[in-house]
């Protein structure tokens, strides 16, 4: 064999060899999800926990959404003081406290269901986050957000209507009208999606009920909840008790 053929030769074994080492040797092995830290700031819920919540079984998708839920209905997260866990933590914790609370996994209170136009409410259930507002007590232009939870079994795809603000401070409740919203994803069973308006908030008292969420509620008075399936889900002031 003359010097040429041997150097292509082994130049051509080199290169196979190369080519299957880069395609079955040199891949990291994926990280396991569940030691993702999930961040305090749980505005960068979605954001960096996405991939890693996209690898995660669909029953464990849905009791970290309850999870982070529950932890945004919490004082802690009124206070900024939310704890730094892992998913894997997380997942435990939210395991424990659904075995103690069964019918409650979110934490949220939830008014006695008598009637049928109730338990629709009930089903799709709404709250407010905790809004930080100026110092003084005057005229404040705030951004609202509520997180509408979806206990049906139909993911939904879009809401608009009133949202009712009751509180022992307010003589009447106070209303939020809330222009078509399309939610991006869609809010799937056991999840939540949440809704941003700006309001002009005028009186004192309002203020300080939004301030302090823990004896207020937020029902919707009147509007239209549109399910994957094409199905309306249609609320009016009947509903309000």
């Amino acid at each position: 064999m003359g010097v040429h053929q041997y150097l292509n030769k082994a130049l051509w074994s080199a290169i196979m060899i190369a080519m299957l080492t880069a395609a079955s040797g040199c891949s990291s092995p994926q990280a396991d999800p569940n030691k993702q830290t999930i961040p305090t700031d749980s505005d960068q819920w979605q954001e960096q926990l996405k991939p890693t919540f996209e690898q995660l079984s669909k029953s464990d998708q849905q009791l970290l959404s309850r999870y982070m839920l529950r932890m945004k209905l919490s004082e802690a997260y009124e206070s900024g003081a939310m704890p730094r866990t892992t998913i894997e933590q997380a997942l435990i914790q939210q395991r424990e406290y659904e075995r103690l609370h069964p019918n409650n996994p979110t934490g949220k209170k939830s008014p006695i269901v008598t009637s049928q136009a109730a338990a629709t409410a009930q089903t799709y259930p709404v709250a407010l986050l905790p809004v930080k507002t100026s110092d003084s007590d005057s005229l404040n232009q705030v951004k609202m957000q509520f997180m509408l939870s979806n206990h049906g079994n139909v993911a939904i795809q879009s809401f608009k209507g009133t949202l009712t603000m009751q509180d022992a401070k307010l003589a009447q409740g106070k209303n939020f009208n809330i222009p078509l919203t399309q939610f991006e994803p869609l809010v799937e069973p056991e999840q939540s999606g949440k809704i941003i308006i700006e309001s002009s908030i005028e009186d004192i008292n309002v203020m300080r009920a939004i301030r302090n969420t823990k004896d207020m509620t937020i029902e919707i008075s009147k509007g239209t909840l549109v399910l994957a399936d094409g199905q309306e889900i249609v609320f009016d002031q009947s509903m309000v008790k």
